[in-house]
């Protein structure tokens, strides 16, 4: 009976593959996972983030440029560390949100006011990674947003409406400033500042200050008036007063006077001192 394996004996040997063309296959397929997945390219303005499928998320971030990466057990991440703005307003398309995203906010004195805002901020470099592992990349909304709302709202909080208006405007900007700019550092974001871009009140509370301020107006300007007449009254008393002290000093100035103020066809003569003057007044 025939051997059905002779057949395979038959069959010419399998090439075999020396340590050089292994090694060269090899070098080909690393380079090809390099191109892949094991560059990471850093444009101008961001960090490089690394999670390891072993370790997780590096602390060390990377810089602008060219960088390598275990193919496929590495990921990478961009940050953006650039100025970055969040703008919350009540105009329809304006801002982040493209809806009413104003907010509107107590004063001290019961008003409700409606503010707009605009936030500029960066992603501090140094500590992106430890960011983008604590929070993830929706650090607008989860940070960004609600700390800047809470903190406008609860400075209004301390002053009047007319003080938010125009009296303490710059004061109450600069405290949000400065507590924001303090909770936006714990959780590693860098607040540029904070902008009140406008500040609303109810229609009768506005008509209420433009009253105040037209009454405001008018007193200042009263007050203007009323220097003035006082000033002129003030001067033309001091000129009588130097005008008596001349006609005292010399008498002769009364004749004078009267002379210049006699009509042109009325004749006169001088007459020695203390006498008055005789007139010849039938040429009228």
């Amino acid at each position: 009976m025939p051997n059905p394996f002779n057949q395979f004996a038959q069959l010419p040997p399998m090439p075999k593959l020396d340590a050089k063309k292994i090694s060269t296959i090899i070098v080909i397929i690393v380079v090809i996972l390099i191109i892949i997945d094991g560059l990471v390219s850093v444009p101008p303005g961001h960090v490089g983030i690394i999670y390891d499928r072993g370790r997780g998320v590096l602390a060390d971030e990377l810089p602008e440029g060219l960088h390598l990466k275990i193919p496929f057990w590495q990921v990478s991440y961009l940050t953006d560390v650039r100025t970055q703005d969040y703008t919350m307003s009540i105009a329809k398309g304006e801002g982040a949100v493209f809806q009413d995203d104003s907010m509107t906010a107590p004063t001290s004195d019961g008003q409700t006011v409606t503010v707009d805002a605009t936030v500029l901020f960066h992603v501090d470099s140094e500590m992106a990674a430890e960011l983008f592992q604590q929070v993830g990349p929706n650090y607008v909304q989860k940070i960004v947003r609600p700390i800047v709302r809470s903190q406008i709202r609860s400075q209004i909080a301390k002053y009047t409406a007319i003080d938010v208006y125009a009296l303490k405007r710059d004061e109450a900007e600069l405290k949000i400033n400065d507590r924001i700019k303090e909770l936006y550092a714990e959780k590693n974001i860098v607040l540029e500042s904070v902008l009140l871009r406008h500040i609303a009140f109810s229609p009768q509370f506005a008509d209420s200050i433009e009253k105040k301020k037209v009454a405001e107006q008018q007193r200042i300007e009263a007050e203007e008036l009323k220097k003035k007449k006082i000033i002129e009254a003030e001067a033309e008393a001091e000129s009588i007063r130097l005008k008596g002290e001349m006609l005292r000093a010399f008498p002769q100035v009364i004749q004078f006077e009267f002379v210049q103020r006699m009509a042109e066809d009325i004749n006169w003569g001088v007459l020695p001192d203390n006498i008055l003057p005789m007139l010849n007044l039938g040429s009228r």
